[in-house]
């Protein structure tokens, strides 16, 4: 059964969606290695860490569903997907590697040419992708706040452009002023209100749970870039900061309350990882307010938030593979295509689930504790965890070559 409101018309070459998966969970088995790297030699780069998981994994994850979503669930066509698919991944990927690679190294040829990269992928797809958008005659919740992350994604992107500029000497800037601004862009704007704006359709869709509010969800990106501007105003005090943080608390107000009232009350991981999300989502909003007041309370913050968005990003991960593993066979007339529980088995993903549980648990520990040989265990965890949802994942592509395969319908692409 075909889930309302998507239009499969325009259903885009499975290949998209899998090289950009696959290759964000590669980059979160990196951001492990870099931990490794940092522990054994005693060197710590901050920016090399953050940039690995909000480019890397984030970013990456969130270019591939773009290409999906855009068409399927926005009714905004990207002509001709695969070149243009295939030119952002590859310069994603590399860009990515050389430019966490420079601040890893503290090498400005490599950062700078890492940038170059990243410069021309994201200056090439968000523009592209906010261009369609733009073009839609009327607009979703869904489609609205798309189109606005891509703006503010623009915003971070500029924002980092200055920091690391000003952070190089190349001219002055208010460095503090301008890292709030960026942190905000990024993880607010793009990344929050993306999470949110795929939620307003996927919640109800896939777990038959009541619609969110109208008013919330048409008027979200507004009372965002509302919030940014006070926020600007008043040089980030902690009381606007509030007022945002208010924001999306009633996001996870509203997620969580949904979520309690689906008509399916079966055990569920995704479901679970949702509410991880949603319960981490809550604790960075408590900290965002007080993030300049002490280093070790921004650092909180970024974990708090990254394993929202981590959480999240896995539930999305494990439901679209094996949902575009089943359509994409049975659009080709296969004979009993894999239903999306044979894809990738739920006790794979309940194993899975665990494991990003048991990280979460380990690092925090290591965190308020500052036993350095904690720090050695809970890089390994991670690294269980992130290979198995590499291995997750890269099970339910193989799925579908197989099946295709044996039914002489093998992808062209």
């Amino acid at each position: 059964m075909i889930p309302a409101g998507l239009n499969l018309l325009y259903l885009p070459p499975f290949s998209i969606v899998a090289r950009f998966f696959l290759t964000a969970s590669l980059f979160c088995l990196f951001g492990v290695l870099i931990s490794l790297y940092m522990l054994f030699t005693g060197t710590f780069s901050l920016q090399a860490l953050v940039h690995t998981y909000t480019v890397g994994f984030m970013a990456m994850t969130m270019f591939g569903a773009l290409f999906q979503m855009l068409p399927v669930v926005a009714g905004a066509t990207i002509e001709n997907p695969l070149p243009k698919a295939a030119f952002t991944h590859v310069t994603l990927t590399l860009g990515t590697l050389l430019f966490v690679t420079g601040f890893l190294l503290s090498h400005d040829t490599v950062l700078y040419t890492g940038l170059f990269i990243l410069s021309i992928s994201f200056l090439f797809v968000a523009p592209m992708m906010l261009f369609k958008l733009l073009k839609l005659k009327s607009y979703s919740p869904t489609s609205l706040g798309m189109k606005f992350a891509l703006a503010f994604f623009l915003g971070a992107f500029l924002t980092g452009l200055l920091l690391l500029f000003g952070l190089k000497g190349v001219f002055l800037v208010s460095y503090t002023y301008l890292l709030q601004l960026h942190v905000s862009l990024m993880l607010w704007g793009w990344v929050a209100l993306l999470i949110a704006s795929v939620a307003f359709q996927v919640i109800e869709m896939f777990f038959v749970t009541p619609p969110y509010l109208r008013f919330f969800s048409y008027n979200l990106p507004y009372a965002l870039t509302l919030l940014f501007f006070f926020n600007l105003l008043t040089g980030f005090h902690w009381s606007t900061k509030l007022l945002l943080s208010l924001l999306y608390i009633s996001f996870v107000v509203l997620t969580v309350t949904r979520l309690l009232r689906r008509r399916r009350k079966i055990s569920d991981p995704l479901i679970s990882l949702w509410y991880t999300g949603m319960f981490f989502l809550f604790l960075s909003c408590l900290l965002y307010p007080f993030i300049e007041r002490e280093f070790r309370v921004f650092l909180l913050f970024l974990f708090t938030f990254g394993t929202f968005a981590q959480s999240v990003i896995m539930a999305m991960m494990y439901r679209i593979i094996p949902f575009l593993v089943w359509i994409h066979l049975s659009n080709k007339g296969i004979p009993n295509a894999p239903t999306m529980h044979e894809v990738i088995r739920p006790k794979r993903v309940w194993w899975s689930y665990y494991m990003h549980l048991m990280s979460i648990f380990i690092f925090l520990v290591s965190f308020f504790s500052e036993v350095r040989v904690l720090w050695l265990i809970t890089a390994l965890s991670y690294l269980v965890s992130f290979a198995t949802l590499f291995l997750n994942l890269l099970s339910g592509i193989l799925t579908y070559l197989r099946r295709g395969a044996q039914q002489g319908a093998f992808p062209q692409h």
